[in-house]
């Protein structure tokens, strides 16, 4: 029985692409930290797909745990990886608390590049993905959230990277980059959270995130689209809104 694993899919983009996968067939490990809302998810999935649904609950901004659950899932018939968990913030990042900043960075990079380097290991031989969620803002600075843009930019730069890398080896395994932009979902909740910006500033830099959101069921069509291609990327143009599949966005000497 193969499984699709994803990161943070309690809810937004995580739970969309979870459904979407699960619609499409696919067995699923899901993994969070909010244990309510997953054995909700799995109870949906289970009945209305007739597919199967692992559970695991766990705070994968903490590196002990982040072994701790690749341990539990390495020896399931992985088919696909999707690192999806994550948050940002909103500050000028001088004003930022850096307690969170720091969670911030152990979760976007740190536990991402564990788990992408531990499924490598295990999977390069073999016919499976990784699709690394990084994000717009991981192409374009975004001045109102700086040290989250820079997270993604780490996300897209390692993940592109290692793809180039992985076809000049002829490895079988084949990694990707999903690159949202504005999507409806607690990424802006989650981002104001210690937020010292000025309430004006706050506001309207809320109506320009607002403006033109893809609804997270659109971006899990998107991630399934990208598994589907030989492409490297699928982004969606923060200028446009207009998702694209790309074969490269940087160079690699």
């Amino acid at each position: 029985m193969k499984y699709t694993v994803i990161t943070g899919a309690s809810s937004g983009i995580g739970k969309a692409i979870a459904t979407y996968f699960a619609s499409k067939g696919h067995n699923i490990i899901i993994v969070a930290r909010r244990k309510e809302l997953l054995d909700n998810l799995k109870k949906e999935l289970e009945e209305l797909y007739k597919i199967k649904v692992l559970v695991y609950i766990y705070d994968l901004s903490i590196t002990e745990n982040v072994y701790k659950f690749y341990d539990k899932i390495k020896n399931y018939e992985l088919e696909v990886l999707i690192n999806n968990a994550g948050f940002g913030d909103i500050n000028e990042p001088w004003k930022a608390d850096l307690t969170k900043i720091n969670k911030m960075i152990d979760l976007n990079i740190k536990t991402l590049t564990d788990l992408t380097l531990l499924f490598i290991k295990d999977n390069i031989n073999k016919e499976t993905q990784i699709i690394n969620v990084s994000s717009a803002v991981g192409y374009f600075i975004w001045s109102s959230g700086i040290s989250y843009s820079a997270t993604k930019f780490y996300v897209s730069t390692f993940t592109e990277g290692i793809a180039k890398l992985l076809k000049r080896k002829d490895a079988k395994l084949k990694i990707k980059i999903l690159a949202p932009a504005g999507t409806e979902s607690e990424f802006l909740d989650r981002a104001f959270k210690k937020s010292n910006i000025e309430e004006a500033e706050r506001k309207e830099t809320e109506r320009k995130a607002k403006k033109g959101r893809k609804k997270a069921e659109e971006l899990a069509y998107y991630t399934y689209e990208l598994y589907l291609s030989d492409k490297t990327i699928g982004i969606v143009n923060p200028f446009t809104n207009k998702f694209k599949l790309k074969n490269k966005w940087y160079d690699i000497f």
